[in-house]
Formats: C-alpha cells, structure tokens, sequence
C-alpha cells in the first residue's frame, strides 16, 4: 500500500487491490460480454460480501474484499459533473469495444464501477481512493464490482476539471485491475500513480510497471530498480511475470476494439506541387475527436526531428535537399495514439510554365508555377468530395450546389473546361471551377455577371456564389 510521495491523503487517497479470498479467474481469450456500469449509488448502493447475502428477495451488490453488509453513500456532485465522469470514462475505453452505461443492466452479465462514496462507508481507511479485487493473473474477473470513491476528491461541495480527471482515472484504474493489469510507471495510463495534469489513456507502448514501490518492493513483493527505485516486474499472475506491459494492447485483445475517428491532418504551407527551397517551412493544422499529443514530418519517408509536441503544428524542412521532387507527409496523433495522415509533393527547383514540366504519371497540370493534381487524377480538379483530405490539393469547395476538388488561380491559368472563379475579395485571385468562364464568352447562359467565391475557401463553411456557365 502506497501513499502518494508529497500528497496528502486527503487530496490524492490511495489506489489499491486487494486478493479475493475466493478467485475465480476466467482464462478465456476474450470476454462473453462487454459491459461497464458506472454506478452513481444515487439512493445509496447496498454491498455486501458473498457470505453476508442471505435475502434472496433483495440481493445487493456483492464483492469479495468487503466485509458488509454496508452502504455506500451517494455521489455528491451532481449531475453535471455526473455527465463530465461519465463522459471522460467513456472518451478513455474509447478505443475498444466497450459499451459504458450509467443505467444499470439489472440480471445481464456485466462489470460495474461504484463511482460514489467515501471509503469509510465500506469499512476502508480513509484514505483510500479506489479499491479493485486483484485480477492479477487473470484475463477477466466475471462480474466484478469495484469501486472509485468519489467524495474523497475535493474537500467542498463541487469538484473542479482536476476533481474529475482524478475520480474518471481512478475508475479506470480499478475497472482494469479486474483485466489483469498491474499498475504502470507510464504517467500517461490510467494504471499509474503518477500525477499527470491532462487526461489519462491506456497506452499503446510496452510499458514498465511501477509508479507503487514502498520500502523497495511492489505489492506483489517485486524488487524495484530504476532511476526513481519505483519500476518493477509487471505482476501477470504469481509464476507469469512479464517485464513490460501493454494496456491498450490488453484490452483490444480482451474486447476488440473500437471505432475511433482517426484525425485529420492539412497541410497549409506549401500546396501541392508548390516551387521550394531547401529549408521550406511547412504548416499543418490538426483536428481529432481527443486531444493531439504530437505530430512528425517525414520527407521522402524519412522522419525529420524533431517532433512537434503541441501547437502549431510546424517544421522545417532539412536544408540539405537536392533538386527536384519530394514528399511531404506529416502524420499527428491523438491521445489514443492513433494516427492520421496527409502528404504532398513539392519541387525544389524553378517554378513549372507549363503541363510538360508535371508528372505526367500522376496527370498533374501546372497552375501558378504549381504541379497539382489535373482532372484526370484521383482527388484533382473538378472531382467530387465532400471534405478537404480527398483532394490533392487538399480545397474541398461549394458553390452552394455542388462540391469539388479544387485550388488557388489566378485568370487565364486553368486548364481546358475550368475557369478562375474569383475570392470575393477584390482580388484578383480566385479557385479553378468547372465550367466557369474567365471571359464571360463561349456562349450559353450566364447567371450573374462577374460571379465570384466567397474567401477562405475551405470545406468548412459552404461558399455560395454566382457562376457564370458556358
């Protein structure tokens, strides 16, 4: 039993797994059934251990480390911090397939998280901040009940960001416990006791276990070593001892996993096909569902240092690349570790005048000194899409009825059946559009004289605009 280095109880109570004097270890590859009930005990939550239950009539929850019966008090914060719980727990099993319900699914098999009460109520210290039967060993524990005591993470009435990272990382924790795990030296996982001021993810890395020495020995009495005496060998049962551990890893192989949107990553600076120097800056920007924790660039599939950790998202280019065409690909990551992608091909070389100087292989046109991506190709000119990363320019536009690849003109630079539909800015500048005309000629109907395009044309805002058809 650890208390945290520096903390005191009553801020960060102490995480811990207790032996289940009966186990019941199930050693099948993947669970039968993969719910978790986040519990509010909103009315008080009944526990009991198993020998205590003698009313058949009204069962409580039951678990095997506590001596009952007793009752856990309610979760005191409310219902808006109920739903940001809620809602955390739910962002950080969201990488596998886990269905997290606060609704409780009654007689149907399922793994439960008391998210509520002081230890006290159960008969523990005070200081304690999550307790979990020891899964150690196991692939599951069926049914298990555990428990994330809610009330001892702010000394007030309310509970701040900080409060509920804490109590949704606890949960976590003991929820995984009952998968196997031991606690991790990685300050990133929920499995840690390290303090970490974000939000916790099960890592897709082979970690070292720790972060819970106390007189130089783990709770499962394993020497610990390291720089900071706290890593030791990862408990996976008492004679199956691994030196790393992979949560995330863990869990897919226990649930499968699940369905994550991956982030998407533009390129800003240069285009497509763009004229460089050695050296060039590049600029991206980068969106996902969770938060992006690192980008890396890649020129001609060779990783270029060093990695962006935050925003903006920008690099160099190294100033030792020769002449001629390269690839530039910048990949971010969220905090689930998952990766998302996006390349262009630049040129480092005098601009192009003319198609002959493009790929013919790739069927790009020269627009503006620019080799992008012609009518003919995949995601070029005039293709239809309905969001940025489809095209090889990477501008997804509407004209209020249509939507197509497109990317930056100025008049008579637009290949045969495209005209430059002008920004709506005054300038002189505009997108290359199918079936607009640069000179209003050629016949057929026009719509509006000096039809124009809305600026900053991007797939994120429809642009509406008049065109001119020939």
């Amino acid at each position: 039993m650890l208390v945290l280095s520096g903390v005191a109880a009553a801020e960060r109570p102490l995480l811990v797994t207790l032996p289940d004097p009966n186990p019941v270890h199930v050693t099948e590859a993947v669970a039968p059934y993969n719910t978790i009930f986040l519990n509010r005990c909103a009315s008080g939550c009944s526990v009991t251990g198993p020998s205590n239950n003698n009313n058949s009539s009204a069962v409580p929850d039951q678990s095997p480390i506590v001596n009952g019966p007793h009752v856990l008090s309610k979760f005191t914060f409310g219902d808006d911090t109920w739903n940001k719980v809620n809602a955390c727990v739910r962002d950080t099993f969201s990488p596998f397939n886990v269905k997290i319900t606060d609704v409780d699914p009654g007689s149907a098999a399922h793994f439960e998280i008391m998210i509520a009460g002081n230890p006290t109520d159960l008969g523990f210290a005070a200081n304690y901040g999550g307790v979990s039967t020891d899964g150690c060993g196991s692939t599951y524990l069926p049914n298990a009940v555990v428990f994330a005591f809610a009330n001892t993470y702010s000394l007030s009435t309310s509970c701040d960001a900080a409060c509920v990272e804490n109590i949704c990382a606890t949960a976590a924790q003991e929820i995984a416990h009952s998968f196997g795990m031991d606690h991790s030296h990685n300050k990133l996982d929920p499995m840690t006791y390290f303090n970490y001021m974000g939000r916790k993810y099960f890592q897709t890395t082979a970690d070292q276990c720790g972060s819970d020495c106390s007189s130089g020995k783990s709770p499962y009495g394993y020497t610990c070593s390291g720089a900071d005496n706290n890593v030791h060998t990862c408990c996976q049962g008492n004679s199956n001892a691994a030196a790393t551990q992979n949560s995330a890893a863990i869990l897919t192989s226990l649930f499968g996993a699940g369905t994550l949107k991956i982030p998407t990553v533009q390129i800003t600076k240069p285009q497509q096909g763009a004229s460089v120097q050695a050296g060039f800056a590049i600029n991206t920007t980068i969106t996902a569902d969770a938060a992006i924790t690192k980008a890396e660039l890649r020129v001609d599939g060779t990783l270029v240092d060093p990695v962006v950790m935050s925003a903006p998202y920008a690099f160099n280019a190294p100033t030792t690349l020769q002449p001629g065409s390269h690839t530039v690909e910048v990949t971010g990551y969220d905090a689930h570790g998952t990766p998302g992608k996006t390349s262009i091909t630049v040129t480092i070389g005098p601009p192009c005048t003319d198609d002959s100087m493009c790929s013919a292989e790739a069927k790009e046109v020269c627009i503006g000194g620019r080799c992008v991506p012609g009518p003919n190709a995949t995601g070029g000119l005039g293709m239809t899409c309905t969001g940025n990363e489809m095209c090889g320019d990477s501008n997804c536009a509407s004209d209020g009825t249509n939507m197509y690849c497109t990317t930056k003109c100025t008049a008579g630079q637009c290949p045969s059946g495209f005209g430059c539909l002008p920004i709506a800015d005054g300038s002189d500048a505009g997108y290359c559009w199918p079936g607009y005309s640069d000179s209003g000629g050629g016949g057929g109907c026009n719509t509006g004289a000096g039809g124009s395009i809305a600026s900053g044309l991007v797939f994120a805002a429809l642009l509406f605009t008049r065109r001119r058809k020939r």
